[in-house]
């Protein structure tokens, strides 16, 4: 797997890129270097060419797809220039905790865990409505959080995939649907939930990579374009990460 590793090393440098003369540059060099690539979507690229590199190796066999989310914290201070909080991130309550910032959806292959679609939105975006962006349209199967319920019955929803068969959309129930039913009902609930969540786990794997071993928790930059940017990199480099493990390796 030497190719990924140094594809991984490029990466790795491709937002922190330093130009080697006798000074190195300021922050505000890398910061137009930076806009420069996300003007010529240079991330969005890197990324669809990890992608179709893995479907090379048949790593993501687009078979099924797990849809999942996760928020990227922005800094909510108003001390800066325009004295004012990132116009482009917003706030949403999980649980009992507000978060301001973004949200990272990812389509992710059911076989292998690996990222093959990112998506950038304000945090308060609901998961459901962005469904239908995560798909490649091969699927014979969808995977997602009891977020995502009711995706198979929206306007915009993907029914059937290209070869014309029906998409079954396995999403999570919540426990208070499973608690209304009968005993035995419950039981066979249980069981098919368990199913639908031991799939559904691998979608972790990439929030832990990106999160975890990279680091990248919030987010330093305001505007949802340079979120994209930055999101489309870091899913790059954590399934090239995530392709090196001996399970894929192999």
């Amino acid at each position: 797997m030497a190719n990924l590793e140094d594809a991984a090393h490029f990466l790795r440098g491709a937002d922190k890129i330093l130009i080697l003369s006798h000074r190195s540059p300021d922050g505000d060099t890398l910061g137009r270097f930076r806009n420069l690539l996300i003007k010529n979507g240079l991330q969005e690229k890197l990324f669809a060419q990890v992608v179709a590199a893995l479907m090379e190796r048949g790593l993501i066999l687009k078979k099924g797809t797990i849809v999942d989310s996760t928020i990227l914290s922005a800094p909510s201070s108003t001390k800066n220039k325009e004295k004012k909080r990132d116009p482009d991130a917003h706030q949403v309550k999980k649980g009992n905790t507000w978060h301001f910032g973004y949200k990272a959806h990812i389509g992710v292959d059911k076989d292998s865990g690996l990222v093959h679609t990112v998506e950038a939105t304000p945090a308060n975006v609901h998961d459901v409505t962005e469904t239908s962006k995560l798909l490649t349209g091969e699927e014979e199967s969808v995977y997602g959080d009891s977020g995502y319920l009711g995706a198979g019955k929206r306007d915009d929803a993907i029914i059937r995939n290209k070869a014309g068969r029906k998409i079954k959309y396995r999403i999570n129930r919540r426990p208070s649907q499973v608690k209304k039913l009968s005993k035995s009902g419950q039981y066979a609930a249980k069981k098919a939930e368990h199913a639908k969540s031991s799939v559904r786990a691998k979608v972790e794997h990439a929030f832990g990579v990106v999160k975890k071993q990279l680091r990248f928790r919030k987010t330093r930059y305001r505007g949802l374009e340079k979120q994209r940017a930055k999101f489309n990199i870091m899913f790059a480099l954590a399934n090239l990460i995530l392709a090196d493990r001996p399970c894929l390796a192999a």
